[in-house]
């Protein structure tokens, strides 16, 4: 092949990531010109060596050393030499990314709901040496499109392993917290490719209504109960016929956990155990427990005080009435006319010298 004297990558569009120049036969003395947004990996063998930043280079031994020694190695070291060079963009570039990912299973029944979700991120490449031998090397990719539509790939996959983790609980209750963690996720992943990821961007995330309604106490147990009766539908019309359907108690296990199969085994039980969710962390609880056996939050209602302009009983943690808008001010502790005692609101009588309160 024909020593080329001078290497450049003049073409370089604004959304191309990398251009490869295979087989070239080189020379010391040869000029590589790398432009101001650019690198200029020397790659053989499927790894690289010597990296050129901005500027225009005349080959020698001294700023190819990696390179050389991998020659002068080989028994190779002549005048002319057979290599590669990858020339790599340090603009910023932009990844669209879309598709659907499935919740952590939730709940008794381990309903997983199908997440539809949609954006971009805006990333560039950090290590240019680690990133040809990752996309180049590794992965064999020859153009930029191949690069670009594998950064789409690994950018997907993250995402879909990552809301793999979260259940529907935590997916309606903070969707924008576990997208900022999904985000997270893809940058510490991203640096072990050579890649930094300035931003990751989901401008949707469609969760189904099912799985909205699933979220909800009263949205579990009814899916709960469809289970069952088509559980029950499919183990009557199934071989074995009524038997089947009347030891739906034994047979319905399924991979169910216990406190289904035990719900559906009781002799004319219609209504599954009726369960609180915790409103801190969507953990199920029965009706008659005080805190969540999952975070320790506690599960009574709040207390309630009446709204001073229109009476109407409001959550004491509420600022406002929701039923006429004014604001609710917290009732002032009582001071003691005598000895000076401050007492709570509403006390009638001074728990220090018994003095009655007006």
């Amino acid at each position: 092949m024909p020593v080329i004297e001078r290497v450049a990558w003049d073409h370089a569009g604004p959304e191309e990531i990398a251009y490869r120049f295979p087989k070239l036969t080189l020379k010391y003395g040869s000029q590589v010109i790398v432009m101001e947004n650019q690198w200029a990996v020397f790659f053989r063998d499927g790894k690289a060596y010597d990296v050129f930043g901005p500027g225009r280079h005349t080959i020698t031994s001294a700023n190819i050393p990696l390179l050389t020694g991998l020659l002068t190695k080989l028994g190779l070291m002549e005048k002319v030499f057979d290599c590669e060079v990858i020339f790599v963009s340090n603009n910023q570039m932009r990844a669209n990314f879309g598709g659907n990912a499935y919740s952590a299973p939730s709940g008794d029944i381990k309903y997983q709901a199908e997440i539809g979700y949609y954006g971009y991120a805006l990333y560039k490449v950090e290590d240019p040496k680690l990133f040809v031998v990752e996309f180049f090397g590794n992965r064999g990719a020859m153009t930029s499109r191949d690069v670009e539509n594998y950064i789409r790939g690994f950018v997907n996959e993250r995402i879909i392993d990552e809301f793999g983790h979260h259940d529907i609980f935590e997916l309606v209750k903070n969707v924008d917290a576990t997208t900022d963690k999904v985000s997270l996720k893809i940058s510490d992943e991203a640096a072990r490719v050579g890649l930094r990821i300035i931003d990751a961007v989901f401008e949707g995330v469609k969760i189904p209504e099912e799985a909205r309604r699933f979220a909800s106490g009263m949205g579990q147990q009814a899916m709960m109960m469809q289970y069952m009766k088509e559980t029950a539908s499919e183990l009557k019309n199934s071989q074995g016929g009524g038997a089947a359907a009347a030891g739906l108690g034994a047979g319905v296990g399924l991979g169910m956990p216990f406190l289904l199969a035990q719900q559906m085994g009781q002799a004319g039980a219609q209504v599954p155990q009726q369960l609180i969710v915790c409103p801190s962390c969507g953990a199920k609880n029965p009706v008659n427990v005080k805190f969540c056996g999952n975070c320790g939050a506690s599960l009574l209602p709040p207390s309630k005080r009446n709204c001073p302009n229109c009476k109407a009983e409001v959550p004491e943690n509420f600022k406002f009435c929701p039923n006429c808008g004014s604001p609710m001010k917290k009732p002032e502790e009582v001071k003691c006319p005598k000895c000076g005692e401050k007492s709570p609101p509403g006390t009638k009588f001074c728990g220090n010298c018994g003095e009655k309160l007006a």
